[in-house]
């Protein structure tokens, strides 16, 4: 029994020891496993962090997050939607695992409808590991078939704002530290779309345009850079043409600017549309079309044999652009102009291509809008004289060179001045005085006829008081007003401050208007022209005959006087075509009880047919050219006004 019992006690001992030692070799593979588990898990926090930081777009950062939950997670796959908060959907962003998509419903998700919806729109995690019979997974023969046992959806949110979903299937069960690990990296990756995509916006707005999402001048002046530098390897041309849209701030003055805008889009639209493969168009979208900024795009072509190359391209975009546009229930239609510059010819780095396009384009618009010109040499020529006028005409301004001269204006019944045209001069330092002809136009483009027109309303004004003063002959003073004068909403209040300041009584201020000034904004037009009535101003309309000479908008102004041009003066009593013009208009004048007066009268013949057609007043050479103010002076008080008694 002695033996027996002892067998029987080491028996014991020996199962006791190897429970002892089943027990801990269980508890260390437990410890293993569960190390194994934290290090799997921490690694997958470790991915999905640096993902965070290195990724350089939101695409691949998402790319990256769901590989790392389909290796460490052991998913059959994962998947990434974001939210497009204007669409209100849900967009797939990424995918990783068996399947790349498995309908067409997982491109786009509506927020409300599949279990993905329903998660972002609840804004609530669904986590179950038993697919099958789960009311909120829509495709259960998929899942059956598939063995997807486990599924997990995370919505991604920031500051209790959705900015997308996070979901997985997998083929085993989901343990609590997945679901741990899942609901720990979505914070992250919910933060990372909000980064990502408040970077590409700043990105966008740095580089591209808000309204037409086209590249802006900054990203074309890079990819520019990049066209040079490859043409210069391989000994190509490339050029790029400055497209400028003609007179478009009139579809904002008269439909308003979110039409204005919604025609800047169709114009961007047609533009893409208007380029093709044959064109040698730079391969990246990026590098077809830029808008520089308002009415202003750039295209830029490449692999050419020649700059020369790029007329058929030009030619096709400028008619295509000046077909119909349908802008909400509105058909607009407008032309452009087009300047080209080519590397290596015009210049051998963006900032000189780019000056020497605009140059080109300039003298394209000067030369009757609607066509293109290559840039030359002689251009830069032309630009240098009109920039050197520009610099000495604000100059003039500042050092108050502008004087002016007077031309009487003729009764042709009484042969006597009754009134008298301002002409500006400007007589530099030297003493040489220049024609208006010379700087008029170069002060119209770019703005400086305003301060130049108020001098001049200013001095007649002033100058023809001051002669009232001092003798007793009261006639009026002409004053040509501009286009940009004219169109500005304080003109009429700037004329009476004139006329208040001067102490001038308004039927003494007579303003001549030209045609094409008036029918730029015809409503405006009348708004004015009433106004300066109203103050008892009179007003002409200047060079009669060279604009529109509509008779629908002659009947609707409040006008006083007709002013023939001197190009049907010069010819009337030669030529039979200028005589049968200026019978008419004078005729269709005294009908709309209107005066007639004939500027650049200059010998008898002009004279006599005039006065036998019963024309009004004349002014010209023939009675005076322009004096200055002493000399007028002196045909007013001379004692006889009657400057061509005898003729």
């Amino acid at each position: 029994m002695d033996l027996e019992r002892k067998v029987e006690v080491r028996t014991e001992k020996l199962l006791k020891a190897n429970q002892e030692l089943r027990g801990e070799n269980i508890q260390r593979r437990k410890a293993e496993d569960g190390l194994i588990e934290q290090v799997r898990l921490s690694t997958l926090g470790a991915e999905i962090g640096s993902a965070l930081v290195q990724s350089k777009d939101l695409e691949s950062l998402l790319q990256l997050c769901t590989e790392s939950i389909v290796k460490h997670l052991d998913a059959a796959f994962a998947r990434i939607w974001t939210l497009n908060e204007k669409e209100n959907n849900l967009e797939l962003m990424a995918s990783a695992g068996m399947y790349t998509h498995k309908d067409g419903n997982h491109g786009s998700i509506p927020v409300g409808k599949f279990e993905i919806g329903r998660i972002a729109q609840n804004k609530k995690p669904h986590l179950t590991n038993e697919v099958i019979g789960d009311s909120q997974i829509s495709d259960q023969e998929w899942a059956k078939r598939e063995g997807m046992i486990a599924f997990a959806g995370h919505p991604l949110v920031v500051a209790d704002k959705l900015v997308g979903v996070m979901a997985m299937f997998a083929k085993k069960a989901l343990h609590e530290n997945d679901l741990k690990a899942l609901a720990s990296i979505s914070d992250g990756i919910a933060l990372g779309i909000v980064r990502k995509k408040a970077e590409d916006q700043i990105h966008f707005l740095a580089y591209y345009d808000n309204l037409t999402s086209l590249p802006n001048r900054f990203l074309f002046r890079e990819l520019l850079g990049k066209s040079i530098e490859y043409a210069g390897r391989y000994k190509q041309t490339c050029a790029i043409a400055l497209i400028d849209l003609n007179d478009f701030n009139r579809i904002n003055d008269t439909f308003g600017h979110n039409i204005g805008d919604g025609f800047l889009k169709s114009v961007s639209s047609r533009l893409l549309k208007a380029l093709r493969s044959s064109d040698n168009v730079a391969r990246m979208f990026e590098g077809r079309i830029a808008r520089m900024g308002g009415d202003q795009f750039f295209l830029l072509l490449q692999g050419l044999d020649r700059g020369l190359d790029a007329s058929p391209v030009a030619r096709r975009i400028l008619s295509g652009l000046s077909q119909a546009y349908e802008i909400d229930g509105h058909e607009i239609f407008i032309t452009a102009s087009m300047g080209i510059a080519a590397f290596p010819d015009d210049g051998r780095d963006p900032d000189d291509l780019i000056k020497n396009a605009d140059t080109a384009l300039n003298h394209a618009k000067k030369e009757g809008k609607n066509n293109f010109r290559f840039y030359s040499k002689s251009m830069n020529e032309a630009s240098l004289e009109l920039l050197t006028m520009e610099t000495n005409l604000r100059r003039a301004i500042e050092r108050q060179e502008f004087l002016l001269f007077y031309q009487p204006k003729v009764d042709l019944a009484t042969r006597k001045i009754i009134g008298m045209e301002a002409l500006i001069r400007w007589k530099t330092q030297t003493g040489d005085l220049i024609s208006p002809a010379k700087f008029i136009p170069v002060a119209e483009e770019n703005g400086l006829i305003l301060p130049i027109g108020k001098f001049v309303l200013q001095a007649g004004c002033l100058q023809n008081k001051t002669w009232q003063t001092a003798c007793t002959k009261k006639i009026s003073v002409a004053i040509n007003v501009s286009g940009l004068q004219f169109g500005q909403k304080e003109f009429v209040q700037e004329v009476l401050t004139i006329l208040k300041d001067t102490g001038l009584d308004p039927q003494y201020l007579e303003l001549e208007i030209t045609e094409t000034t008036i029918m730029k904004n015809i409503e405006r037009a009348v708004q004015n022209l009433n106004e300066l009535k109203a103050a008892g101003i009179k007003v002409s309309l200047d060079d009669f005959g060279t604009g529109y000479s509509s008779l629908s908008y002659l009947q609707r102004m409040p006008l006083d006087s007709l002013k023939i041009d001197i190009s049907f003066i010069r010819n009337v009593a030669t030529n039979p075509d200028d005589a049968a013009i200026v019978k008419t208009i004078i005729t269709m004048a005294h009908n709309l009880n209107l005066k007639v007066i004939a500027e650049g009268v200059e010998d008898e013949h002009q004279l006599e047919f005039l006065k036998a057609h019963g024309c009004d007043v004349i002014q010209g050479y023939l009675f005076s050219p322009p004096v200055p103010p002493e000399e007028f002076f002196n045909l007013l008080t001379r004692g006889n006004d009657q400057l061509f008694l005898n003729k």
